[in-house]
């Protein structure tokens, strides 16, 4: 793919003004259309390995993210997972949850699992020096110094309670989501919503393709429920750039 990844015709100080301003912006048609085209396609593709990720309430630490890996989802059988689904979505009417399918990219790489993937040409540009420059121009921060990757498909029914990405174990600074669903109606859900600390929501955004969302956090925000007449899934790539001494 080669260098200069990102659309040479972006507004850098029209993105920096609104980052100062609202803390967060979404900035479309981000990366070159060639290489957002081939991140879509290995993410609607039959190839990676997604892991059912939901929060497990009866761990502590690192061990609160759940992941069922495809082996695991095949022992267990269909309607044990439907039993652990429901048994996820009843917990979500009070308290914090989430239901969706992930990959971890950075993980992966560190394991040297799945290296064929193009995801991890992906990591390969969040870690690149265009990258990194661009998000400092952008944000104004030069504070951080790591991004992860973590690969998001939310099937219908899928959902993101209301969190603000607040962890005791990184020194996070940004969230970041690159999009890649193409052909999104609002009414399909999924939707990326901001809100304040009363509940109103001061922004709504929808899904779609070759399209950036970056924001301080903490803050918060949520992803609704996907409809189950959606065409095919909201596909995403999320993570954070933190600071590592």
């Amino acid at each position: 793919m080669g260098q200069h990844l990102i659309n040479p015709a972006l507004d850098i100080g029209a993105l920096r003004a609104a980052f100062q301003r609202d803390g967060r912006v979404t900035i479309d048609e981000v990366l070159r259309p060639d290489f957002a085209t081939a991140v879509h396609a290995c993410l609607a593709g039959d190839d990676i390995p997604w892991r059912l990720a939901f929060y497990r309430h009866d761990a502590e630490g690192p061990a609160t993210v759940g992941r069922l890996t495809p082996e695991q989802r095949r022992q267990m059988g269909p309607e044990a997972v439907a039993a652990l689904e429901a048994k996820v979505r009843k917990e979500a009417r009070e308290r914090f949850q989430y239901l969706y399918d992930a990959y971890d990219v950075l993980k992966a790489r560190r394991e040297g699992r799945d290296p064929g993937l193009f995801l991890q040409q992906f990591l390969n540009f969040l870690g690149s020096d265009e990258l990194f420059a661009f998000v400092e121009e952008v944000s104004g921060n030069t504070e951080f110094n790591r991004v992860d990757c973590h690969a998001c498909r939310y099937r219908p029914g899928h959902f993101l309670r209301e969190h603000a990405d607040r962890s005791l174990f990184e020194n996070r600074h940004m969230a970041y989501v690159f999009y890649f669903t193409p052909d999104w109606h609002l009414d399909f859900g999924g939707l990326t919503t901001y809100q304040d600390d009363s509940g109103r929501i001061l922004d709504c955004l929808p899904p779609g393709f070759n399209r950036l969302t970056l924001f301080r956090v903490p803050v918060l925000h949520s992803v609704t429920p996907v409809a189950d007449y959606a065409p095919h899934p909201r596909h995403s790539i999320t993570g954070w750039f933190t600071r590592y001494d």
